[in-house]
């Protein structure tokens, strides 16, 4: 998630939305409603770019993680914020993240299998790789 990416939330009650930003003076009347009578709550972060076709045609890029707004999801009962523009699939022995993109004119179909009783994250292990790398790095003067 961006600093400065502005976030809201979203409390979905029997057929009405209310959408608060965070620091909305109402957020915790909106909580105290929501506990009682809400189905459901996500949080949706803003996107940062204020055209999105302008975007592209400056760019190619359509589908790009600078660009797309982060979705808060749900994964066995842990919040887990995904692009807007990805869909998780729950499997049986992994977790499978899909996302389409489009760059340059060509298309691209990405994606990312992770196993659900891995020893570490993805980023555990890149976080490993930097660390490693910095510290032969270190040695090599």
């Amino acid at each position: 998630m961006k600093e400065n990416q502005e976030c809201l939330t979203a409390y979905a009650f029997r057929g009405s939305i209310i959408v608060l930003r965070d620091n909305h003076p109402k957020v915790s009347q909106a909580e105290a409603l929501f506990e009682k009578y809400g189905r459901m709550k996500k949080r949706v972060w803003l996107r940062r770019v204020k055209n999105l076709n302008r975007h592209y045609l400056e760019t190619g890029i359509w589908g790009s993680y600078d660009t797309a707004g982060i979705v808060e999801s749900e994964l066995d009962g842990t919040p887990v914020a995904l692009f807007e523009d990805t869909k998780l699939k729950e499997e049986p022995d992994g977790i499978c993240l899909e996302r389409h993109m489009i760059v340059a004119g060509k298309k691209f179909a990405v994606s990312s299998v992770f196993p659900k009783d891995a020893s570490s994250t993805p980023t555990d292990k890149l976080l490993s790789l930097i660390d490693k790398e910095q510290k032969a790095e270190r040695n090599s003067f």
